[in-house]
């Protein structure tokens, strides 16, 4: 059965993306991959919450690098990616995979677990995969996933430890992790503070029903909740994870001299072109911070609601009654965790056709932290 994500017919609206007009059954002989640091929240206590973002990124990069683009569905986690692909790709997408699991090793000090569960094998279980493309701006898209099998796929992977599903080995290469970067300071909140929410919902048709309600919350003060604000960003110190930013840059090849200064003139050109508003090439600063703000993943679904929403302190209890309610009604489980701060990870894959992804998460452990409260729900 032949499967094009780019092909299917897009949301370009969030909160409208939860009709099944848009979802499409995934085949049968093609793969679920999933990818987390392991004991995340020891290393989000440690204060790495970056690094363990820049890991899950990472996942991401190397395999938009080795298809040649952003063809593939995925979703970001925070601490780690789920893509799903065809059977085709399998190996190479693993073998990539673990050469990012190598790199976290040697360079972060985590681990990275790798696994992948076919389709088969979770609808076999008694759950499905739908994917929806939810179009951010031309050329950019996010997989939203629903039916249940890339959560159950999750369960499998983290349970296994025969090496059927958890691939267990390594790989000595080096990923290919160009295009990867973190320019950018932390996200501060403007309109109060940042809230990360989580919803899973008992019944998949509930969700419709829920995300309406939310959206109807968070207009009412009809507020900016998007944490990428363009006026209020700000570059991070020249040398801030240069040494990751220079091992993008040398494309997996290593870090010898050009990497290094390509990374160091590139920084400088960012600098000097924002400040002044100077075009070059296919960097256009008005433009791509347009862009950037449009591209931001804030809002996703896979299998769950995941947002990192600006919003003041009224909102932000309006929100906590709301799902309070329905947890007690026995509709849903669900988790928050509230910072100062939203953290953003890009990924730039083609200026020229203003082609860039950037991932955001709430700071001080986001999703993660917010997770650690929706299990304690579920148990």
């Amino acid at each position: 059965m032949s499967f094009d994500f780019l092909s299917l017919k897009p949301a370009t609206r969030f909160f409208h993306a939860f009709s099944d007009e848009y979802y499409h059954e995934a085949p049968d002989e093609w793969w679920v991959i999933v990818t987390d640091v392991v004991s995340s929240t020891k290393a989000i206590e440690a204060g790495r919450y970056k690094d363990i973002n820049m890991l899950g990124a990472a996942c991401i990069t190397a395999v938009f690098n080795t298809v040649g683009g952003a063809t593939v569905p995925f979703v970001f986690g925070g601490d780690g990616a789920s893509l799903l692909c065809s059977s085709n790709d399998l190996d190479t997408l693993v073998d990539e995979l673990l050469a990012v699991k190598s790199f976290g090793q040697d360079f972060y000090d985590l681990e990275l677990r790798v696994g992948c569960v076919p389709v088969s094998h979770i609808k076999a279980c008694g759950k499905n995969i739908q994917v929806a493309r939810l179009e951010l701006s031309p050329g950019n898209s996010l997989a939203l996933f629903n039916g249940g099998g890339l959560a159950l796929a999750d369960s499998i992977i983290k349970a296994d430890q025969s090496g059927k599903f958890c691939k267990l080995h390594t790989v000595t290469r080096l990923p290919n992790l160009e295009g990867l970067s973190c320019h950018w300071q932390p996200l501060k909140s403007i309109n109060g503070q940042i809230i990360t929410l989580l919803v899973h919902a008992v019944h998949d048709h509930e969700y419709p029903r829920i995300v309406d309600n939310i959206e109807h919350i968070l207009n009412k003060k009809n507020s900016d909740i998007n944490p990428v604000k363009i006026q209020h960003m700000k570059l991070r110190g020249l040398f801030e994870n240069f040494f990751l930013e220079k091992f993008a840059a040398s494309k997996g090849r290593g870090t010898h001299i050009w990497p290094t200064l390509k990374t160091l003139f590139e920084k400088i050109y960012l600098r000097v072109a924002n400040f002044i508003n100077l075009k070059s090439g296919p960097y256009q600063p008005e433009t791509y911070l347009t862009e950037l703000r449009n591209n931001s993943d804030f809002r996703k679904f896979d299998d769950m609601v995941r947002m990192v929403l600006d919003c003041d302190l009224e909102v932000i209890q309006e929100l906590h009654i709301y799902l309070e309610r329905e947890q007690a009604n026995g509709k849903i489980a669900y988790g928050t965790h509230v910072s100062n701060e939203a953290l953003m990870t890009c990924l730039l894959l083609d200026l020229h056709h203003s082609q860039h992804i950037h991932f955001i998460d709430g700071a001080d452990g986001g999703y993660a932290m917010a997770a650690k409260s929706l299990k304690a729900q579920m148990k």
